[in-house]
């Protein structure tokens, strides 16, 4: 099964958590936190069209200035969602700044913060030199995104603040057969997207996108002409063979509480990979609750009790930087169910 999307940590265990995901044959990607992003390159940074932030903690927010002055001359939008306070933090650092010469760039900034029992809304562009644009407040979900396939989570937890936890979840994964593509004489190109999200559509009509069972797709009523020949859903139905979606959380700096274990266990529930802070070993547990962090084999505990796939271990305290792989074996003994 090819991959929709691949993630990868930015920076190594001890520096600023940062995660990207790109997704397959789509000019998009996704930032979890905005930390440290130096090693993004422009290019790279000029995909990003959605960033979520954990908390506004100058290790998981300090590369915001640095994306906006990437992205100031591109025309699509960038999407930010981040916890309570995400907005006057995003109004104080644009406000740290001149911008009597932007007034022309295309640029446009949509946030988004995530209360318990709100989400607020206000825009910041480039043509109102950045002033603060509140828009009308949404209802709390926990879905934040729901399109192309994908979904969103976010989760409140507690760490002294409120912080989020994020989960990206594809609601069926659609695979086609390079070999059946060949032999009908069809070339991929754009052309694929559109089929996959008439393939999604008539999945959610029947409801089999919301089951786990794997098998050939039968399609819907929709026509594609490709090399001067039309091809029905039902012509096409051999290309295309649907299976589990995937699915990453990402978790970090979370007191080691009862109810943050709780919600991590159902955020992370069945991902294929966990992202999850390991700020001490379990040997320091209570100068992780002092600090409201999560040690290695609490980590570990969150993704086997998830039934994770596997488990990337994020954020680690300075102290331990002669201990990486202490750290990481006492993660992977609680994960395993390893700890006889």
């Amino acid at each position: 099964m090819k991959s929709t999307f691949f993630f990868k940590q930015l920076n190594s265990p001890f520096h600023d958590p940062v995660v990207t995901v790109r997704f397959r044959r789509e000019k998009k990607a996704f930032l979890f936190d905005l930390g440290d992003i130096s090693g993004l390159s422009v290019r790279q940074a000029l995909k990003i069209t959605h960033v979520f932030i954990t908390h506004m903690h100058v290790d998981h927010f300090i590369g915001f200035t640095r994306l906006v002055r990437c992205l100031l001359n591109r025309v699509e939008p960038l999407h930010v969602f981040g916890p309570e306070g995400i907005l006057r933090a995003v109004e104080n650092a644009l406000g740290g700044f001149t911008w009597n010469l932007v007034r022309d760039y295309p640029f446009r900034m949509e946030v988004c913060e995530i209360r318990r029992d709100v989400h607020l809304r206000a825009g910041f562009y480039a043509h109102e030199s950045f002033r603060r644009i509140d828009h009308a407040s949404a209802p709390a979900a926990e879905n934040i995104i729901a399109a192309d396939g994908i979904t969103l989570s976010a989760r409140i937890f507690d760490h002294g603040i409120p912080v989020l936890g994020f989960s990206l979840a594809e609601d069926t994964h659609i695979n086609i057969d390079g070999a059946a593509l060949e032999k009908m004489g069809l070339v991929p190109g754009p052309w694929l997207s559109q089929y996959k999200t008439a393939l999604r559509e008539s999945l959610l009509t029947s409801g089999r996108a919301a089951g786990n069972t794997s098998g050939p797709v039968e399609g819907g009523g929709r026509i594609f002409t490709l090399g001067g020949r039309d091809f029905s859903m039902a012509d096409l139905a051999q290309l295309a063979f649907v299976t589990k979606g995937q699915k990453m959380a990402y978790i970090t700096d979370i007191a080691p509480t009862d109810d943050n274990l709780r919600a991590a266990v159902e955020l992370a529930r069945g991902a294929d990979m966990l992202f999850i802070e390991a700020y001490f070993l379990d040997e320091d547990i209570e100068r992780a609750r002092a600090r409201n962090h999560l040690t290695a084999a609490v980590a570990g505990r969150i993704a086997r009790q998830a039934g994770a796939g596997d488990i990337a271990v994020i954020h680690i305290s300075p102290r331990c930087v002669d201990m990486h792989e202490q750290v990481v074996a006492e993660a992977m003994r609680e994960f395993k169910g390893d700890v006889g």
